[in-house]
Parts: structure tokens; sequence; C-alpha cells
């Protein structure tokens, strides 16, 4: 399988297929385009080792040409996980995760078209063949080492981008747990002003018709109202920040820890 990059980053890939003969070569594609050219200007410059050796010389040449164009995807593959990897702790959003699974998808394509390719390369290199000579075959087991690497980095990709899925879930709970902590300070800051308003508005009177809560008949008895209010609820916002609920300062007990 041979593998190309589109203009916009896309991964195309495509069947290759080789007949390897006494004194000729012949190869089939699905479209034109390829990463062959090195190989053609080689044999446009006359070098030695093309124009003498024989055609199993050149099928080597083809093959390993064709394995070293993983190496460019490859590297495109380590930048969008790079991007993948800041797009998902910064901002965890479901686009992110299509592109992640996207990419889980194209690196198993990736794998089940290297992996066929080092068994045959290894049967090449194990088994001797009438059309290969003995001087081909440290280039094809060079040529099986390339696909080793191929292989080992796509499957470290693979692990980096399900360990992506990982952190997506951990940085959405992290939000949600947040929001949810922001909530229960609100719920907690309203709790003391409901009861004091709950109080204040009970408006309770005696058998003589006079009201049963003393407060009721004070002048400013509804600006005090307000201004216990106000500093209750400051006190609480004071006192979150103090303990490191709402951001700002550590957590007391961090503090104490780093004292000692």
């Amino acid at each position: 399988r041979m593998v190309t990059l589109g203009a916009d980053a896309d991964i195309q890939w495509e069947q290759v297929s080789m007949f390897i003969g006494r004194g000729f070569v012949i190869s089939f594609q699905e479209s034109y385009g390829d990463c062959l050219e090195p190989v053609r200007d080689r044999l446009r410059q006359g070098r030695k080792n093309l124009r003498t050796s024989g055609s199993d010389y050149l099928g080597a040449m083809l093959i390993d040409a064709i394995i070293d164009g993983y190496f460019p995807v490859l590297e495109e593959f380590g930048e969008r996980l790079e991007r993948m990897e800041t797009d998902v702790i910064a901002s965890p959003t479901t686009d992110v995760l299509s592109s992640v699974y996207v990419a889980k998808r194209q690196l198993m394509a990736f794998r089940r078209a290297t992996w066929p390719l080092r068994d045959a390369l290894n049967q090449l290199v194990r088994e001797s063949h009438e059309l290969i000579d003995d001087s081909v075959i440290p280039y094809l087991r060079d040529a099986a080492d390339h696909v080793m690497q191929v292989v080992d980095v796509n499957e470290t990709y693979r692990e980096l981008a399900s360990s992506f899925v990982d952190v997506y879930l951990s940085s959405v709970a992290n939000r949600t747990n947040e929001v949810m902590r922001v909530l229960t300070i609100l719920a907690t800051v309203f709790i003391p002003l409901t009861f004091l308003a709950g109080i204040y508005g009970m408006n309770f009177v005696d058998e003589s018709g006079e009201p049963a809560i003393p407060e009721l008949r004070w002048e400013h008895g509804y600006l005090f109202f307000w201004g216990a209010t106000l500093v209750i609820a400051l006190l609480m916002f004071a006192l979150f920040r103090r303990l490191g609920w709402l951001g700002g300062r550590r957590r007391v007990g961090a503090r104490r820890e780093e004292r000692r």
C-alpha cells in the first residue's frame, strides 16, 4: 500500500502491485502521483547501481521508496496529534473529540496497510528465491527494519490518540465539577440569607395585635436587614476564597504543609 498526502493534508491510500522477472520490473498503480520520483531521478541520472544491477535490486529500491513515503505521513500525524493535545486540554469540545476519533481510525488503517508488508518482507529475507540475489537481501532487510520503525511509531501514536479520549473525559469532568462547585457556593451563600428573609417576613403578631418580633418596629430595620445580609455574604465569600474554593489563594492546609 502506498500513501500520499493531499493538498489539505488528507491521507490517500492506493494499492501498488509489482511483478519482478528476469530483466524486467512491472508495477501497477491506481492513480497518478506517487513517492517513486526519487527512483526515477536516479534512473535518469544514470546511477550505476540501478543501471547495472538486476531487476531484483530495482524492485527492492521501489519497495524501499514506498516505505520511505510512510515517514512524512507519520510526521504529519505527529504534528496533528500535538495540536489535538493542546485543543483537548485548552478547549475540550465535541469537535476536538471527533478529530481524535478520526485520527484513531486513520492510524488503524495505517496499521492494516503496513503490518502485512512487514510479514512479506521478512519472508523474502528468510527464504531464498531464484530471482533475488544474495546481494539484494541486505536492502530488503533494511526495508523490513524501516517497516518495523513505521509500525512502532504508528502504535505509539495510536496509544497517544487513545489517551486523548481519557484526557477529554477528565477535562469535561473537571469543568463540570467547577460548575457544580460554583453553584454549590452560591446556594450555600443564599442559605443564611434566605433564613434571615424568612424570619423578617413572618410578621407574627401577639394577642394585642402588636408585632411579636421586636425588630419589625425598628425605624431602620430594613437597612439593618440588608446590611446584615451583605456582611454575611461577604464573609462567606472571603472564607471560600481563603479556602481556595473560588480561586486565588491556595487552601490553608496546603500552606501549612509548605511551612512544615
